[in-house]
């Protein structure tokens, strides 16, 4: 017969052979203020640096082969399926950024040149993969099904910023954006029936009003 304790042994086994924090470890990371919804379905690296006030929905995953290379700021919100790894590459996150709920969120730095840089206040939302050599400056905004690799988003206002040329730069649509630099003020927008990238003043799509999505 397994007991309870048993049980949760070989849970905390499995998590040390494969570089996660166990159960216990995990749930230290509440002492800082962030909360952990589901710590059985919650796995995150002994290696990663966590910040304070983070919300970590259930089925998440935060891969790090090394100390500092991945670092996650304060007060952010990473949805179910939000999946973070780096391997050989860096991935830095600022504050108060939404991950999810759409979708889920994929970032990886997997080799020695990848380094990712989010800043605060960014929303990233519909089935993001970011990959490569990317920065996302603060108040940046990827929606939809895209993947952005090796690109950038120049930095600005939130969402909520009521002059829409102030903005941060936002990707949007569905498909694949590399090797480009999107400025202050203009959408990146891909459409599923051509590949190619359209980049417009946000003030195309919005009036200079409070706006959420």
């Amino acid at each position: 017969m397994i007991t309870n304790d048993h049980f949760l042994a070989k849970i905390d086994a499995q998590r040390k052979d494969n570089g996660f924090r166990t159960l216990g470890e995990t749930m230290e990371l509440t002492t800082c203020g962030n909360t952990i919804l589901d710590p059985f379905s919650t796995l995150i690296s002994v290696h990663a640096k966590i910040g304070r006030g983070n919300i970590f929905y259930p089925g998440i995953v935060i891969r790090a082969d090394n100390a500092e290379t991945i670092m996650l700021g304060n007060g952010n919100t990473f949805h179910a399926q939000t999946y973070l790894e780096a391997n050989g590459g860096t991935i830095i996150i600022g504050s108060n950024n939404q991950f999810g709920p759409e979708g889920g969120v994929t970032i990886k730095a997997n080799n020695p040149d990848s380094a990712i840089h989010i800043g605060d206040h960014g929303r990233y939302l519909g089935g993001v993969t970011i990959l490569g050599n990317s920065t996302l400056g603060n108040g940046a905004q990827i929606l939809g099904s895209i993947t952005f690799e090796s690109s950038s988003l120049e930095a600005g206002g939130s969402f909520t910023e009521q002059d829409p040329d102030l903005r941060a730069a936002v990707a949007k649509g569905q498909g694949l954006i590399r090797n480009q630099s999107i400025q202050q003020g203009h959408v990146a927008v891909i459409g599923e029936a051509s590949h190619l990238i359209n980049i417009l003043p946000q003030s195309h799509f919005h009036l200079k009003k409070t706006y959420q999505e």
